[in-house]
C-alpha cells in the first residue's frame, strides 16, 4: 500500500471517529472528510423546530398590530398546521400563538387542545382560554378542573377561571375548595378573589361560606391595621 493511500485511510478513520483522537484533531483535513465543522440540525428545505418556535413567538408578538384580515389568515394557517403536527412543543407554541388571535378557527383549535395527549399542551390551552371571558371558556375550563387526570392541568384550569373574571366560574371554583390538595384550595381562593373582587383573608372556610350564600365573617384586621383605625 502506498504512503498516499495510507494517509487517506488514516484521515477517513479520523473523520468517521468524529475527530475524537487528539492526534487527528490537529490535522488539516481535506473537504471530503466527514463530520467536520459545527453540528447542524437543519436540512435544506426543512425548518428546524427551534426556528419554527421562534417564528410562532414572533407571530404572537405581532398580533396587536395585525389587521383583522391578517388575523384571520394566520388563524386559518395555524389551524391547518396543527392537524399534522407531531411535535408537542410546536403544538404547544401554536396553541399559545392562537391565544393571541381570537377567531372561530382559533377557538376550535383551542377547544380540541383541551384533549391533547400531552399534559403541557393542555396546560397551555387552559392559559389561552383564560384570556377569553365568555361562557365557552368557563365551560371548558370547568370541565378540565373537574375531570382532567393531571394535577398541573387542573391547577392551570383553576387559575385560568380566575383570569376570565366571569361570575359563572364561582360555582366550580367553590367546589374546588373541598379538594384534598391544599395547592388546589389555595389556587381556588386566589381565583375567587379575582372573579368576585372580594377579600376574605385567604380563609378557605370563609370562601366556602360565601359560595354557599352564607354570610362570611369579615377578615380579622392585622395589628397594624387596628392601630391605624384608632387614629
Amino acid at each position: 500500500m502506498s504512503g498516499a493511500s495510507s494517509r487517506r485511510i488514516l484521515l477517513m478513520l479520523c473523520g468517521m471517529a468524529a475527530l475524537a483522537s487528539a492526534g487527528c484533531a490537529d490535522l488539516d483535513l481535506p473537504s471530503w472528510v466527514p463530520f467536520q465543522g459545527p453540528p447542524s440540525d437543519t436540512l435544506p428545505g426543512v425548518v428546524a423546530p427551534r426556528e419554527r418556535i421562534g417564528q410562532l413567538k414572533n407571530l404572537a408578538e405581532a398580533s396587536a398590530s395585525a389587521s383583522p384580515e391578517q388575523r384571520g389568515q394566520i388563524s386559518k394557517k395555524l389551524a391547518a398546521d396543527i392537524r399534522t403536527e407531531k411535535d408537542p412543543l410546536i403544538r404547544l407554541e401554536i396553541i399559545r400563538t392562537l391565544g393571541h388571535y381570537p377567531s372561530p378557527e382559533a377557538d376550535a383549535v383551542l377547544k380540541a387542545a383541551m384533549s391533547d395527549p400531552e399534559a403541557h399542551v393542555r396546560v397551555t390551552a387552559c392559559e389561552a382560554w383564560g384570556n377569553r371571558t365568555g361562557d365557552e371558556a368557563v365551560s371548558l375550563l370547568s370541565e378540565a378542573l373537574r375531570s382532567d387526570v393531571d394535577a398541573d392541568v387542573r391547577l392551570a384550569a383553576a387559575k385560568a377561571l380566575g383570569e376570565t373574571k366571569n361570575p359563572a366560574a364561582v360555582a366550580v371554583l367553590g367546589a374546588a375548595l373541598d379538594d384534598a390538595d391544599p395547592a388546589m384550595q389555595y389556587r381556588a381562593v386566589l381565583s375567587l378573589q379575582k372573579v368576585t373582587g372580594k377579600n376574605l383573608d385567604n380563609r378557605v372556610d370563609r370562601w366556602q361560606q360565601y359560595v354557599k350564600g352564607e354570610r362570611a365573617a369579615e377578615p380579622t384586621p392585622s395589628l397594624a391595621e387596628g392601630v391605624r383605625r384608632l387614629f
